[in-house]
C-alpha cells in the first residue's frame, strides 16, 4: 500500500505526470519550466478577470509550499527550473494544477 501524503497524490494524471518529469533529461526540464511558468501566468491573468476568484488554496496546500521551501527533499527540488515551475504551479486553484498535470501527462507520453 502506497502512502499518499501530498494533496495531488489521488490524481492519476498527476502522478503520472510527475513520473514522467523525473525521467527528463535537464535541458528539457529546463525548457518544460519555462513553458510550464508561462501558462501560470496566462491561467492567472484569466482568473484576475474573474467576478469573484478563488482566494483561498487550502491549508493543506499552503503548508505544502511551506515545507517545500524548508525541507527541500523532493526529487524536483535539485533542477532548480523545475522546482521554481512546480511551486508557481501549486499556487493554481486545483482544478487548474489538475488540468495542466493531465495535458502534461497526455502531451509527455506521446
Amino acid at each position: 500500500m502506497t502512502l499518499k501524503r501530498r494533496w495531488y497524490d489521488n490524481n492519476s494524471s498527476a502522478i503520472e505526470a510527475f513520473n514522467i518529469l523525473k525521467q527528463l533529461d535537464t535541458e528539457s526540464k529546463k525548457r518544460l519550466s519555462k513553458d510550464l511558468i508561462e501558462i501560470v501566468r496566462q491561467i492567472k491573468e484569466l482568473h484576475k478577470e474573474e467576478a469573484e476568484p478563488k482566494l483561498s488554496l487550502g491549508l493543506e496546500r499552503v503548508l505544502g509550499l511551506y515545507q517545500q521551501s524548508v525541507n527541500e527533499r523532493r526529487w524536483y527540488d535539485t533542477n532548480a527550473d523545475l522546482k521554481y515551475a512546480l511551486k508557481t504551479m501549486s499556487t493554481l486553484p486545483t482544478e487548474d494544477f489538475l488540468n495542466i498535470m493531465e495535458g502534461l501527462s497526455v502531451s509527455l507520453n506521446n
